[in-house]
């Protein structure tokens, strides 16, 4: 029963205790609600006070009542600074580039180097040497180019080479100017073999109406007969003292020197492929007027060679291990062969040319000091010969006679007038 009874006063305990504590729990969540209430009631309170003396004092200020501080006037911040967009830049009309022009061979495209805007002033006196080097130097970059040195001007050029072999092919030289070499004996240092030169080029082409004057009298007058390199000097027969009578042109020796003893050839290309000379006239070389060395597929035609009778070692053309050449129509007046085909060279044809004064056209000489020579497949027809010392002829040495003799030589329909020897060997 005490067990009992202790159990149920424990219980009572409990329940008395849980009931204390709820009721401390209640009371302590009343006080917090009203304390929560009197603060909203504060602040609702002092916000109609706030308003109330707002609106009173706006009131006194418009009748003139005291006037309050009104409340700070806020700014609004500047915006930033956005910077603005750079205005474009006007647009720069950009010239239209012209197509090639036109170019002087084959009907081609091509880009034209003039000389005149090198710098050349074809006035006859100015040296214009740099002028055509830098007109050819940007040709060169360009296949089927043309460089062009115009008519109605005269261009002083000294020794000069327009060489490749890094040169684009198919290049023009339209020549419709003159271009006259230098009487002065300082471009010529202690002697040069050639004026003009082209080498390793493939495809050249030299034409126009223009005209190449080597002015050689200088030179003629000098030594006319002592070329210790001629072989032929005791041939040449003056003919009516024509380098006195009627020199080509009035040179005179700008220091009153004395020119080299080598000679000049006027105009000379060298190890070129498809080369074709058109048009033009070279006169009074110093010595030979056109030579081709180491060529392969030359073409000459329509052009003149003009020098008196009696200048020294004056050939035409020279030919030299050069290879399928044709020359047609074709005037070679001069003081030496008309045209001069030596060692080396193989299918030549040769056919409608006038030639003379002159030596005629001659082989050779061939064989010099026993060596060997060789030429080949060579056609000389329908020539006109006037006022020649031989028509055709074919010059060897001695000692070499059986090596040096040509294969397939062939002469047809020749017309001479007034030459010393016939057909010759």
């Amino acid at each position: 029963m005490k067990g009992v009874g202790l159990r149920r006063h424990t219980f009572m305990f409990l329940v008395a205790f849980l009931v204390w504590s709820s009721s401390i729990e209640t009371c302590i969540a009343r006080k917090s609600k009203h304390w929560r209430q009197r603060r909203h009631a504060a602040s609702v309170s002092l916000y109609k006070k706030k308003t109330k003396d707002h609106s009173h004092g706006h009131h006194n200020y418009h009748n003139g009542g005291t006037k309050t501080k009104p409340p700070p006037y806020k700014t609004t911040p500047p915006s930033p600074k956005v910077k603005a967009p750079p205005s474009p830049k006007p647009k720069v009309k950009v010239p239209s580039i012209p197509p090639p022009q036109k170019g002087y061979g084959n009907g081609q495209q091509s880009k034209v180097f003039d000389v005149l805007h090198f710098g050349a002033k074809g006035d006859g006196k100015a040296d214009d040497t740099k002028a055509f080097q830098a007109a050819w130097a940007a040709a060169c970059k360009v296949e089927a180019s043309t460089v062009v040195v115009p008519a109605k001007f005269i261009f002083l050029v000294g020794p000069i080479s327009f060489s490749g072999p890094y040169c684009q092919a198919n290049t023009v030289f339209q020549l419709d100017g003159t271009i006259i070499a230098p009487t002065d004996s300082k471009p010529w240092g202690k002697g040069i073999l050639q004026w003009l030169e082209f080498t390793k080029l493939k495809g050249i082409t030299v034409q126009g109406k223009g005209i190449i004057d080597g002015r050689g009298s200088g030179w003629w007058l000098e030594a006319p007969y002592e070329d210790p390199y001629d072989d032929e000097r005791k041939l040449i027969i003056p003919l009516k003292n024509t380098v006195q009578e009627r020199p080509p042109m009035p040179v005179r020796n700008e220091l009153s020197g004395k020119m080299p003893s080598i000679k000049p050839t006027a105009l000379r290309f060298y190890g070129s492929f498809n080369v074709t000379v058109t048009g033009i006239t070279i006169q009074n070389s110093p010595q030979c007027h056109l030579k081709f060395d180491n060529c392969i597929g030359v073409v000459v035609h329509d052009m003149s060679v003009s020098s008196p009778g009696d200048s020294p070692n004056t050939d035409g053309i020279h030919l030299q291990n050069s290879k399928d050449v044709l020359i047609h129509g074709t005037t070679l007046a001069c003081g030496d062969d008309c045209v001069s085909i030596q060692t080396g060279c193989s299918n030549v044809y040769i056919h409608n040319v006038n030639c003379g004064p002159g030596h005629g056209i001659s082989i050779g000489s061939l064989g010099k000091d026993n060596t060997k020579a060789c030429v080949s497949n060579i056609t000389v027809r329908d020539i006109m010969m006037h006022n020649t010392m031989n028509g055709v002829r074919i010059k060897t040495w001695q000692v070499s006679l059986q090596s040096s003799l040509p294969h397939h030589k062939r002469t047809s329909s020749l017309e001479e007038s007034n030459h010393k020897h016939g057909l010759g060997k």
